[in-house]
């Protein structure tokens, strides 16, 4: 965020500071103990467990009885559920019960991690909270109200809607631009209601802090002593735990000689403190990360110190007591104070100096992010194929339990690496391999699932994932059996790749027709052939094929053959230097494209967009960013900061191309080679236009230019990027998204320093430029880093590859020498806006959820007669489940929560000592709905849509009961009353929810950008 933008939200600031809202007397301080305790980073979770984590709550447990003053936060719930299934005693798990109904143990945030706010996907974000929540309910009958987003690397605009979604009342995050933390610290605005979404505005607004520059660990410094203050257990050790339970940097202990410069040292702080905000009330953060594995020696020293300021406090002018999260929230609140609005602008990029952009880890470990993605993909498939094979009635002897455990391990891997430090790619490599290990463990589970579902539907002990077999493993099948199933919930007419080892190929469908299909060389294998399927497929639908080579002697009969695709060969074309061009011309066409390519570049020239009959010039080309790697030199780059030299340089000198030419769909093949004798490649680009009529289901396939890439391995200490350039006047202003849920306008700033990298903003689904006539639209599968660095420009930032002397690097292994070669997608929309408008938010959806494909091996070569069905019988009369084109069901799935959805009864159950897991509850469907459009930004789309999820679900069966609840399901939404903070005379928090929702109606209205929950019960057959 520049200077310019933060001036509004000053002013305001500015103004809403009424003399009553500083009450005289003493200055209140809330000392707020907690344990930073990342899910990973440095370390993996089972290390972290042995060396502190599980300390941390045996002994806060302890401690916390010991003292009816004393408080503790616990945020996250990973190591939290691994304490209490696998380390807690009976007594341990009574004392916890005790401390949260006493208010003494507070749980904030609740979700299995604290996520990563940039480049975590929303439905990624929703999912952890949603398992993290739902195990503090289930156990507890807890429902977290506040969150503590303390550590993410800057702040999105989509989290404060979730949350207040989720039933939180306020809001609390600390790490943004150190610019504008000191303007707002200068203005006293740290504090405000945020309304994060444009169309949900007062809706869904929150009160928010942001924590001052300690931020959320307490200062250490302190002018007796050249050790740490008030951490009093000092270091945790690594792999075990000291024997004689001396740590290192353990703070000098409080005593007679001692208390008073502690008193002192805290008190000077404090009043540092109040200074930056409109209250008398401080929020004093005590802790940071991996505290209070010795909760005893920490609480031994902080009480008399708490108590002597307190005996204290007429001459010292300060009050101190211990206090939860939500003891400090609920102070403020009672307050008559008006607080100033933010709108929905986010607090991105992050910079913590002059010199230290954190944008790097946009891209970081970008193996790593794509597989989380695909995970996450995968797990969204399996959720609702699980849901349908039970409902209306189980269609095979699949064991349930069996099921939910390989849904639920994936779950939790998912949940696991949305972590600030995992998907960020900001870990040590074997963190990050552990969460690969993690997330590839959860997908065989769930592939294991849905081949059982859809193969053999006869449980796990046949569950035999079935795949292709290698291109070279000399292997020769009578042919594959394929069943294509589209997890969305719209019509999807698309085209899918299979690689086979046969050339000549028969593919027909469940009916013994012939199927609309292409085949080729495969770009990837050499030994192999790509399978083009041409695709049409109703919403929570299947296809299946049979798929059969043709051998020598059946190529005289009748039997139909995939069209085989011709090649088209360009030798190498040197890199120009300037940008002449564009007399021998290659047009690739279908209905919505013309894309012209240039034979003397090998590069990519123009794109007709036919609707608007507008051509718009579009280049593409590979750089590279050289980036420093010796502390002494300058700024470097590491796995979380962009440093660049300089501007980006060219990285290839030739560039070979290959155009294949088949009926379904031209596939072009960019070749980029670092000089030219070079043998192999070191960047590709396959680009794909489908030759489908646009249709009323093939809109989204004709409208879209897929391109896969290739990228390394890179050479040490380089940041590459793809470039596209084009002629829009763009006015360097980019668009890119918060988390796939809302767009945000990025125009280019000019700063004293490191201008390149604080132009770069994270594209975690969608990017655009545009002009006043047309717009160009990226489609991501992945996290990357964008920029927009010139007019008409948009690139890309796809791997990096780094190493430096830093010696804090060093330490923790943090240096991000990635050899690996990646291949991420994009798809690239041109058009006017009104088209784009409306195909962006369904075309990244189609991108992320394409349709999985599962495969088995054919006993007979010979093909069935026509009109012979192959499709499985216990599938074979599902019915299609359809949505309007602007929602989007986000889960449908069988969570397996035992707890009782009436509150009353749920609690009464706990106190009677029922805590623990039962036995899951298969009965109820969790259903969750999205409207994809803002307000106003389509006449059609943006509307409100009303759905009868009766009519909607009974291909499930029939519905007979529909409960609304909060967004990770916690809450009953009619009961649900969240807090009203007070931002003008006679304002309030908007709309009530409960007169346009009336309680138990399967009709329901979804407004824009409306995320609503339900509960969904089926009449059991």
């Amino acid at each position: 965020m520049g200077p310019l933008r933060w001036l509004p939200l000053l002013g305001q600031l500015l103004l809403l500071q009424p003399p009553e809202s500083r009450a005289a007397g003493p200055i209140r301080a809330f000392v707020v103990p907690h344990s930073h305790m990342d899910v990973g980073w440095v370390y993996t979770v089972q290390e972290s467990m042995r060396a502190y984590a599980a300390n941390v709550y045996t002994s806060v447990v302890a401690e916390l009885a010991r003292g009816p003053q004393r408080r503790f936060i616990a945020v996250e719930q990973e190591f939290f559920r691994l304490w209490w299934d696998h380390v807690a005693s009976e007594q341990q798990k009574r004392q916890v019960c005790r401390l949260l109904d006493e208010g003494r143990l507070e749980f904030v945030l609740g979700g299995q991690v604290m996520h990563d706010e940039a480049v975590t996907h929303l439905d990624d974000q929703i999912l952890q909270l949603t398992e993290g929540h739902g195990f503090l309910y289930e156990t507890f009958g807890i429902r977290p109200q506040f969150s503590w987003h303390v550590d993410p690397f800057g702040a999105s605009a989509t989290t404060p809607t979730l949350f207040a979604l989720a039933g939180f009342n306020a809001h609390l995050i600390s790490r943004i631009d150190y610019n504008l933390k000191d303007a707002m610290q200068e203005a006293q605005g740290l504090q405000f209601v945020w309304r994060g979404s444009p169309s949900l505005s007062a809706q869904q607004e929150i009160f928010t802090h942001v924590m001052d520059q300690y931020s959320y660990c307490t200062p250490s410094h302190i002018p007796f002593s050249n050790r740490s203050g008030f951490y009093w257990n000092g270091v945790a050790v690594f792999p075990e735990p000291p024997p004689d339970g001396v740590y290192p940097n353990m703070s000098e202990p409080v005593t007679p000689a001692t208390i008073n410069f502690y008193a002192e040292t805290l008190v000077a702080n404090v009043k540092q403190r109040a200074a930056w905000f409109r209250t008398p009330h401080v929020l004093w953060p005590w802790g940071c990360d991996k505290q209070f594995f010795n909760a005893s020696v920490q609480f031994a020293n902080m009480d008399p110190l708490l108590d002597h300021i307190n005996s204290h406090s007429a001459e010292l002018g300060v009050l101190v007591q211990y206090a939860t999260l939500g003891e400090y929230f609920r102070t403020l609140h009672t307050l008559n104070v008006t607080w100033s609005v933010r709108d929905h602008h986010d607090f991105l990029p992050y910079s913590s100096e002059p010199l230290q952009a954190w944008t790097g880890f946009y891209t970081s470990r970008s193996v790593l992010k794509g597989m989380a993605r695909q995970a996450s993909a995968l797990l969204y498939a399996g959720e609702s194929m699980f849901t349908r094979y039970l409902w209306p009635v189980p269609q095979g002897t699949l064991d349930p339990a069996w099921a939910l455990q390989q849904l639920q391990q994936l779950r939790w891997a998912v949940s696991e690496v949305q972590h600030h430090d995992a998907v960020t790619g900001t870990e040590s490599p074997k963190v990050s391999d552990m969460y690969m290990e993690h997330l590839a463990t959860g997908m065989l589970g769930v592939h294991k699932l849905m081949a059982s579902i859809v193969l053999e539907g006869l449980g796990p002990s046949v569950g035999k994932q079935h795949k292709a077999p290698a291109a070279n493993s000399g292997t020769k099948p009578a042919g594959y059996f394929a069943s294509v199933y589209n997890p969305l919930t719209w019509t999807v007419t698309t085209i899918v790749t299979l690689t086979v080892t046969f050339p000549r190929v028969s593919i027909t469908d469940e009916l013994g027709h012939p199927v609309p299909a292409q085949i080729q060389s495969s770009a990837k294998h050499p030994f192999a052939y790509d399978l083009l399927v041409l695709t049409t497929i109703s919403g929570l639908s299947y296809q299946y094929y049979s798929i059969r080579p043709i051998i020598e002697a059946q190529e005289g009969t009748q039997e139909p053959a995939a069209a085989m695709a011709n090649t088209l060969q360009f030798g190498h074309r040197p890199r120009r230097r300037s940008n002449q061009g564009g007399r021998r011309l290659v047009p690739v066409m279908n209905d919505c494209y013309t894309v012209l390519f240039d034979q003397d570049t090998n590069l990519m020239f123009s794109i007709q967009e036919r609707q608007s009959n507008r051509t718009v010039r579009v280049a593409q080309e590979f750089l590279e960013y050289h980036v420093n790697g010796d502390v002494k030199q300058g700024p470097i780059s590491d796995n979380y900061l962009f440093a660049p030299n300089e501007t980006a340089e060219p990285t290839w000198d030739t560039v070979r191309m290959e155009i294949v030419v088949g009926k379904l769909a031209t596939e072009i093949r960019q070749y980029f080679y670092r000089n030219a004798t070079a043998q192999a490649y070191t960047y590709a680009i396959y680009s794909r236009l489908a030759h489908v009529p646009q249709g009323p289901h093939g809109e989204l396939l004709c409208h879209r230019i897929e391109q896969e890439y290739q990228v390394g391995p890179l050479e040490l200490n380089r940041e590459a990027i793809l470039r596209t350039s084009s002629d829009l006047n763009s006015q360097q202003v980019l668009y890119s998204d918060n988390n796939g849920y809302q767009m945000q306008q990025r125009p280019f700033q000019a700063f004293r320093n490191n201008t390149i990298a604080r132009n770069y903003y994270p594209m975690v689904q969608s990017a655009f430029i545009e002009d006043g006539r047309s717009r160009l639209v990226l489609l991501s599968e992945r996290a990357h880093g964008v920029s927009s660095q010139g007019n008409g420009q948009v690139e890309v930032m796809l791997h990096r590859r780094l190493w430096n002397n830093l010696a804090w690097d060093l330490n923790y292994n943090l240096t991000l020498n990635d050899t690996s070669i990646v291949h991420p997608v994009l798809w690239l929309l041109l058009g006017p806006k009104t088209l784009t408008t409306a195909l962006r938010p369904r075309s990244g959806l189609a991108l992320q959820h394409r349709p999985v494909v599962l495969l088995r091996e054919l006993a007979s070569p010979e093909p069935p007669g026509q009109g012979t069905s192959s499709e499985p019988p216990g599938l074979r009369q599902q019915v299609a489940v359809t949505l309007p084109p602007n929602l989007h069901l986000q889960i449908l799935s069988v969570p397996g929560w035992s707890y009782n959805t009436n509150h009353t009864e749920h609690m009464r159950h706990l106190r009677q000592g029922h805590q623990g897991k039962a036995q899951a509850d298969l009965h109820r469907v969790l259903l969750r709905l999205h409207h994809l459009y803002e307000a106003g930004e389509d006449p059609v789309l943006s509307q409100p849509v009303t759905v009868n999820l009766k009519a909607v679900l009974q291909g499930l069966g029939s519905v007979v009961a529909v409960e609304e609840r909060s967004l990770t399901g916690t809450w009953d939404v009619h009961t649900l009353q969240r807090w009203s903070w007070k931002t003008k005379p006679g304002h309030t928090r908007g709309r009530p929810m409960s007169p346009s929702r009336p309680r138990g109606g399967s009709t329901i209205t979804v407004h824009p950008k409306e995320i609503r929950t339900f509960f969904i019960h089926f009449r059991q057959q």
